[in-house]
């Protein structure tokens, strides 16, 4: 396995792999199930969005995890140069290959990027039901600042 530079063939199957790895948890499944289907669009739309944005805003720091010709996960990232704030929007690893260290290796190639690029810190949040994420994070090294509470309200 090694890890590479995100190319734009590989958007698709990141988003494939994204919809897949935040069934169950991601904060727009949430809200749907409150509401119902806001706009047309279901959550997987909204949340494939998240990929598009990732890879416009910070496309060299965006990390592919590969296998001979297939993707088994990703990472992305943000750096925000004045804070010195490292910041990981979206982790996803194939179901298939889960439990095999692929998200850890991700997390230090991201932590490697940020001390590169001169950060102090860096940040990744979890859903309070991202089981995965709760026990993940913490093993490599990040602490728990504060919980979050989301609230939607249909227009």
């Amino acid at each position: 396995m090694n890890i590479r530079l995100y190319q734009a063939s590989d958007l698709d199957e990141l988003k494939r792999i994204t919809i897949e790895g935040f069934e169950g948890i991601a904060i727009d499944q949430s809200v749907e199930n409150q509401l119902g289907m806001l706009s047309g669009h279901d959550w997987r739309w909204r949340k494939a969005r998240h990929v598009d944005e990732d890879v416009e805003v910070n496309p060299t720091g965006v990390f592919v995890a590969q296998e001979f010709d297939k993707v088994l996960g990703y990472i992305s990232t943000r750096v925000d140069y004045a804070a010195g704030k490292g910041r990981i929007p979206n982790l996803a690893v194939d179901k298939s290959v889960r439990g095999r260290g692929i998200g850890r290796f991700l997390i230090e190639h991201a932590l490697d990027y940020f001390r590169r690029e001169g950060m102090s810190f860096a940040m990744i949040e979890t859903m309070d039901n991202n089981q995965v994420g709760q026990h993940l994070y913490p093993s490599c090294g990040f602490v728990e600042a504060c919980r979050q509470i989301h609230f939607a309200k249909k227009l």
